[in-house]
């Protein structure tokens, strides 16, 4: 900043006001100090920086993923880093593979890094509570907001409507006629899959029926297309007439296997979270997408309002979501005495 100065023929403290966004500098020395920066590549030190301040922010957030290949948590990602570039805050960020050991030592190193605050999606059941290294840092007072999962506590956290949005899809299907609806969900113990689950079997209680299969613990597409072939392979009295998949990958791999067996006009399917390809099969796929965006972005306000001094109560925020109709989730129930040429085929 001395050799900034010097070359721009102004003070330090002029040099500071400009690097640092601060009011009080003419248009004319502000565009020197900018030519001189410019010239000689300098590049602010955030590290002396912090040693230089009263307070101990470092000017970076740590995110622990679960699994950011996820295309929803890939878009959250996206939506939240926006918000932490308003605030000029860097991001590190690490993903757990939903193994507690590797969560507590992504929060270990972020904060061994002296991060100012921390989003993180939980792993485990919310009845597991904190780990003794999360709970640590929330009793140091470090910032912490969790996203897509209840964390099990009293604690800021968004997520969407995981539960309204499973009632959604399976009140759709019924709407069409269907009563033996296949459930296909993922990893048991995550709180979004149990509270799709819950929101597909409430709303089958509802009506006095029976789920015709609740299949979870499956992690891949292949493990949803094996499954469903293994459906599709049950007796006509027993086989599901339509299916109702809680994760984006066990979609694509269910519109796989009735593609492959010739059983996608006559088997209904919706899927929970958006894929890419919902539009170019036919018939397109009937989703519940995130709003991943919406997540990202208000779980950003929120960690950067408790950052800037926010000490309200702990907010749980819940962000709607809405079902998208294309084609997939709109095929009647098809009885066996009615002839294929009657049976209803959306374009």
């Amino acid at each position: 900043m001395k050799n900034v100065a010097t070359l721009a023929d102004v003070s330090f403290k002029t040099v500071s006001r400009v690097v640092n966004r601060e009011p009080g500098v003419s248009r004319q020395l502000e565009e020197r100090v900018t030519a001189a920066i410019a010239e000689l590549g300098y590049q602010p030190d955030h590290g002396a920086r912090t040693l230089r301040r009263t307070t101990t922010q470092s000017a970076t957030v740590g995110v622990v993923h679960a699994d950011i290949s996820n295309p929803f948590m890939a878009a959250v990602h996206g939506a939240f880093e926006a918000v932490a570039a308003t605030n000029d805050c860097l991001i590190l960020s690490g993903t757990s593979l939903e193994q507690p050991e590797r969560h507590d030592e992504l929060i270990q190193a972020f904060t061994g890094r002296r991060v100012d605050g921390l989003l993180i999606v939980p792993v485990g059941t919310p009845a597991d509570g904190p780990s003794a290294v999360l709970e640590r840092e929330i009793r140091r007072g470090t910032a912490v907001v969790f996203v897509d999962r209840d964390p099990g506590f009293d604690a800021d956290v968004v997520m969407s409507d995981h539960r309204g949005g499973a009632e959604l899809a399976t009140r759709h299907l019924l709407g069409y006629g269907h009563r033996k609806i296949a459930f296909l969900g993922s990893r048991e113990h995550v709180h979004s899959v149990i509270e799709r689950r819950d929101g597909f079997e409430s709303v089958m209680r509802e009506i006095a029926a029976h789920p015709a299969a609740v299949i979870t613990g499956l992690r891949t597409p292949d493990d949803a297309a094996n499954a469903v072939a293994e459906l599709m392979n049950l007796s006509p009295d027993d086989r599901p007439t339509a299916i109702f998949s809680a994760q984006n990958g066990l979609t694509l791999g269910a519109v796989r296997a009735l593609h492959a067996l010739g059983l996608q006009h006559e088997i209904a399917l919706v899927g929970f979270d958006h894929i890419d390809s919902v539009d170019i099969v036919n018939p397109g796929i009937t989703t519940v997408p995130q709003n991943a965006e919406e997540v990202g972005r208000r779980a950003g306000e929120l960690l950067f309002n408790r950052l800037n001094g926010d000490q309200s109560d702990p907010i749980r925020e819940i962000v709607p979501v809405k079902l998208v109709p294309r084609g997939s989730g709109e095929i009647p129930v098809q009885h066996p005495d009615q002839p294929d040429d009657q049976r209803q085929h959306p374009r």
